[in-house]
């Protein structure tokens, strides 16, 4: 059972890695699940046992990455937030490629306003122990909106800073003003 796992992650990963390449090429709305098959080497009726369309595979992309960078952040706990804005934008140059696609656009507005929701939504119950004057569902809309605008200007001018600086970017134009917001967050002394 683990090694049909592990061939259709495999195989889940070389459509993904397809589509990506040919949006880039050729604009999502031009290209066809067989494109998709070829570009991969998987079989066309091979697709349809991993995802309805084209849309599917997008989102699994997607969502993949997502996931892997939440579960990154997850592990750091409470960090000083260069440490936290390193960390994400070593996990954007690492995809480069696939937060391109996704921030491009095409076919992908449903998918980023999702993930704003759902980034919105966490950040509401992380700041819910702290107190501001600003309402939290403002803080946080500000900080995912901003996050959002920042890995998308570093993309569109080719990465002109390696990921520690930007890190340092995201802290101080994003992170310690929003904290310093909270009368109850802790100072830059007392994180680890």
């Amino acid at each position: 059972m683990k090694k049909a796992d592990r061939r259709t992650q495999r195989t889940s990963a070389k459509l993904r890695q397809a589509l990506v390449e040919l949006i880039l090429e050729e604009g999502y709305e031009s290209i066809s699940i067989r494109d998709i098959t070829e570009r991969a080497h998987v079989g066309y009726a091979t697709f349809f046992r991993h995802y309805e369309g084209k849309e599917a595979l997008l989102a699994d992309a997607f969502n993949q990455s997502i996931d892997e960078l939440k579960q990154l952040l997850f592990s750091l706990g409470e960090t000083k937030p260069e440490v936290e804005g390193r960390i994400i934008f070593e996990h954007i140059k690492e995809h480069k490629t696939l937060y391109q696609v996704f921030l491009h656009g095409e076919a992908t507005l449903s998918l980023l306003e999702e993930v704003k929701r759902g980034a919105v939504k966490e950040l509401v119950m992380r700041y819910a122990r702290y107190t501001s004057t600003i309402p939290t569902g403002i803080l946080a809309n500000h900080v995912v909106s901003s996050v959002m605008a920042l890995i998308k200007w570093w993309l569109h001018n080719d990465m002109p800073f390696e990921p520690e600086q930007m890190g340092k970017f995201y802290a101080e134009l994003i992170m310690k003003p929003v904290r310093q917001l909270f009368r109850n967050w802790p100072l830059p002394s007392e994180e680890a």
